[in-house]
């Protein structure tokens, strides 16, 4: 069995590089897509995880909504999508340094989740996105570890209809098995990143998104 406290010290390494050569090269955002891309690969393969893809991600995409169990769930989806991906993370994780100083180079979104405007903030900042980078957002609000999907919250849901955006579903599987941050747990494995066909706008469609996206993550069999 892998170490866990080797392998966080590992993650922690790469993660503190990264910041800081983001910051030195940060004019020049061809350098720091690389530096992301490296870095992104190296944490992933610490946690000793090969990772598995299913489906395709179609590239007029604007919204990726994906479960959440884990921080690795963003170096995962950035590992195969590339560093041209902006991610929405909450205030408390993405302005602590070492991750604030990515967040503020390459314009990932963080919302506050105690502000009743944050929704608008999130609004604006996606619409900016629209047809420069996918973004992918957590429904879930917070990282699950029940082993399920838990319920969506509703900002995901307001913000792919106010801006009419094209919004697919992603299930990441198997993360915890992996790589477990609460129970300090590590082993090498398979994470599998299944992307469901693009979802319509129509009545319903966020209920039936969340059903669709936990049968697909309770079906899965390492």
């Amino acid at each position: 069995m892998r170490s866990f406290h080797f392998t966080l010290f590992q993650v922690t390494l790469f993660a503190i590089t990264e910041s800081i050569l983001v910051y030195l090269f940060r004019k020049n955002l061809t350098t720091v897509d690389k530096i992301r891309a490296f870095f992104t690969h190296k944490i992933v393969q610490a946690t000793g995880a090969t990772v598995v893809v299913k489906g395709t991600l179609e590239s007029d995409t604007h919204l990726i909504i994906a479960n959440h169990q884990s921080n690795l769930d963003i170096f995962v989806l950035e590992d195969i999508i590339g560093p041209d991906v902006r991610f929405v993370g909450r205030k408390g994780i993405m302005d602590k340094w070492p991750t604030s100083t990515v967040v503020n180079t390459v314009g990932h979104i963080t919302i506050d989740l105690e502000d009743k405007r944050s929704i608008i903030h999130l609004i604006k900042e996606v619409k900016a996105k629209k047809g420069l980078f996918p973004v992918v957002i957590f429904p879930e609000g917070t990282r699950q570890r029940t082993g399920r999907i838990e319920t969506f919250e509703a900002g995901s849901k307001l913000v792919a209809e106010k801006l009419e955006l094209k919004t697919q579903p992603c299930v990441i599987k198997n993360l915890l098995n992996v790589y477990n941050e609460k129970n300090k747990h590590t082993q090498a494995g398979i994470i599998e990143v299944e992307f469901l066909p693009p979802v319509s706008l129509t009545e319903g469609w966020y209920e039936a998104t969340h059903d669709a996206m936990q049968k697909c993550f309770t079906a899965y069999s390492a």
